[in-house]
């Protein structure tokens, strides 16, 4: 069966447009649509329980489930035996990554990328870069992706070498590699062929990192466009945290005031990456003005 469509549309973040082509496989069965869908519909705040007989839907369930409580017992006590599927532990994984237990987030998606059952594999393999270069393992990322695209040599199929391809990216990104060549020709001709926010955001991330502002204005004021912020209003809601992120990295590289955007994100997404981030940076920062200040 052909996943292409699905998997393409999903990645490149056009969510509307994946769920047509799911229901276009309305009478088929089978764990990749379901988790494809529940997934999707995830993502556009519209998920209901898709198949609650089976093991994957159960898992579904009680991922949403623990994306609402965050309480993982019960969905690792489904999955605990040595039997789930790789789409069952990348939802397993995905949770304990949220959670910020990276180091038994990645030993559950390699436990998964070796299992003997490879639908899910490459998606599995994808989560398992981003957990890896989440927990600043870049070595280890590029060791998982070397060691499974030598393994599976040229058993490719087209659905799962853009998931190959997207990981690759993720990992040259990392290592500031191919920046200005091909990993930024990649993400260019994504944004091209597919215009969507997870495509333009990806591009201008390539610019933010090769300190290319004017480009990366044009993509910000691209992005506040009635295209996107109206015609994809779905989409715009759901990506604006990292956009507030990204255009308060470039307000600091254009030496602007950056108090409003970062009250945005606060209100919108106190738990941001970025938040944090900066939160323990000024922690750190505050030890130190302690630690060294002459009047105490």
């Amino acid at each position: 069966m052909d996943y292409f469509n699905i998997k393409q549309n999903y990645y490149t973040g056009n969510f509307v447009q994946c769920l047509q082509e799911i229901e276009k496989f309305s009478k088929v069965t089978d764990n990749t649509l379901l988790f494809y869908k529940a997934k999707t519909l995830l993502a556009l705040g519209q998920y209901q329980s898709q198949d609650p007989t089976s093991k994957l839907g159960k898992a579904l369930d009680l991922y949403v489930q623990f994306l609402d409580k965050k309480n993982i017992e019960e969905l690792e006590s489904l999955l605990k035996d040595k039997q789930s599927s790789p789409y069952e532990l990348h939802l397993l994984a995905t949770a304990q990554a949220i959670l910020g237990d990276l180091d038994a987030s990645l030993e559950t998606c390699v436990e998964g990328i070796d299992n003997d059952e490879t639908e899910g594999t490459t998606e599995l393999l994808l989560l398992a870069i981003e957990v890896a270069l989440l927990n600043n393992n870049v070595s280890t990322a590029s060791t998982i992706f070397d060691n499974y695209t030598n393994a599976i040599e040229d058993a490719v199929s087209g659905d799962n070498e853009m998931i190959l391809n997207l990981a690759e990216s993720y990992i040259k990104f990392a290592t500031n590699k191919e920046t200005a060549t091909s990993n930024f020709y990649y993400y260019e001709e994504l944004s091209q062929t597919f215009p969507t926010w997870k495509t333009q955001l990806g591009l201008l991330n390539l610019h933010l990192q090769q300190k290319n502002i004017a480009e990366a204005q044009g993509i910000v004021e691209l992005l506040l466009s009635d295209y996107y912020s109206v015609e994809q209003k779905e989409h715009a809601a759901l990506y604006k945290p990292n956009f507030l992120a990204n255009q308060i990295t470039l307000s600091l590289m254009q030496g602007l005031d950056t108090e409003d955007l970062t009250n945005q994100l606060v209100e919108l997404d106190h738990e941001h990456a970025f938040i944090k981030h900066h939160q323990e940076i000024d922690a750190k920062f505050d030890e130190l003005v302690r630690k060294y200040d002459i009047s105490n």
